[in-house]
């Protein structure tokens, strides 16, 4: 005996509408990832930018100024400084005497400290998604870099 089957009914819009909702999911997933790589990447270069910048501030505590301390943080943030809304040399990288937590000190400034006291470099900007609304993320983020280094001066 033969079994005969039956045949289904054509269903031409099925596979544009699953192809439509899959191809939307994983472009989301995709911007996602591309998103999340590009904060990653400015948060490392400010880190790194910031570390740069107390290093060389440690290093030159009685012949430094702050506008050399910034100059060299802003050479050190490369593209990152193009990531950040408002980003500015002067406004955005502050430089000052730290105790052991990294908090400033009042009435201490970085150029006078002595030899073992802290130095610290902080970095403020605010990052701007490419994509927010397609993502469903913030419009801004404010992100920061701290980096806090005994004096090797005086």
């Amino acid at each position: 005996m033969h079994i005969r089957r039956m045949d289904r009914p054509a269903r031409p819009g099925a596979t544009l509408v699953e192809s439509a909702l899959i191809i939307s999911l994983f472009l989301m997933i995709l911007f996602g990832i591309f998103e999340y790589g590009r904060f990653v990447m400015t948060k490392q270069l400010m880190d790194n930018a910031a570390r740069t910048g107390a290093r060389w501030a440690v290093a030159n505590t009685m012949s430094g100024t702050t506008a050399q301390v910034q100059a060299v943080v802003n050479t050190a943030m490369g593209p990152a400084a193009n990531q950040l809304v408002g980003y500015s040399q002067s406004s955005s990288i502050s430089v000052y005497a730290a105790d052991s937590s990294g908090n400033q000190i009042s009435g201490a400034t970085w150029g006078n400290v002595t030899f073992g006291s802290n130095i610290a470099v902080v970095i403020t900007g605010t990052y701007r998604p490419i994509l927010p609304n397609f993502l469903h993320m913030n419009s801004t983020i404010t992100v920061t870099a701290k980096a806090v280094m005994a004096s090797e001066a005086n």
